[in-house]
């Protein structure tokens, strides 16, 4: 088991660290994220928005609710908006990322295994197979966080295309009815 280890701190030093140090740029990337979707989703959800609600129940809401006292503009929320979108499109690319690093890594990796046929190729092999294992890990994280944003997103879009274009909502009241 000793060595095993030794494997695993030899390789973070190497291509692991890489993949480590992206791993960690999209913690950042991911928490920048969640704030700026935050903003213009408690904006949409904020308790003054909600009717037909008792005075207890509005009460309960605002002792609990993280919302923004400020009203937003339209300009505002477009802004907000874009940099929502924009700091999502970069951590959602960043994180598709991780399994191209891990098969970089097993490909380093492997090329001096030519070279070792019939050698040391166990330890070699092994040093490819870490590099797949945490980029395999650091892609299933993230996407796995990613689905806190993604329905806030898409719910903020909705908002938005009903603010941008009102006309659309009250069409699509009537046809409910």
């Amino acid at each position: 088991m000793g060595e095993v280890a030794s494997i695993f701190l030899d390789n973070l030093i190497g291509f692991d660290g890489l993949i480590l140090l992206a791993a960690l740029c999209n913690v950042f990337a991911f928490l920048n994220t969640r704030n700026k979707t935050n903003r213009v989703y408690y904006h949409f959800n904020a308790q003054d928005k909600l009717v037909n609600l008792s005075a207890d129940v509005k009460k309960a809401i605002k002792r609990t609710a993280k919302v923004e006292r400020k009203k937003l503009t339209v300009n505002e929320l477009l802004e907000y908006r874009e940099q929502m979108n924009r700091s999502y499109a970069f951590y959602s690319n960043f994180t598709t990322m991780f399994p191209l690093l891990g098969m970089l890594g097993t490909v380093i990796s492997l090329i001096p295994m030519v070279n070792l046929i019939g050698t040391e190729t166990t330890g070699a092999f092994f040093a490819a197979l870490t590099s797949t294992f945490w980029g395999i890990v650091a892609a299933l994280v993230f996407k796995f966080l990613d689905s806190f944003l993604s329905y806030k997103i898409d719910d903020n879009e909705k908002h938005m295309e009903f603010l941008l274009n009102p006309g659309k909502r009250e069409k699509q009241e009537s046809d409910n009815k």
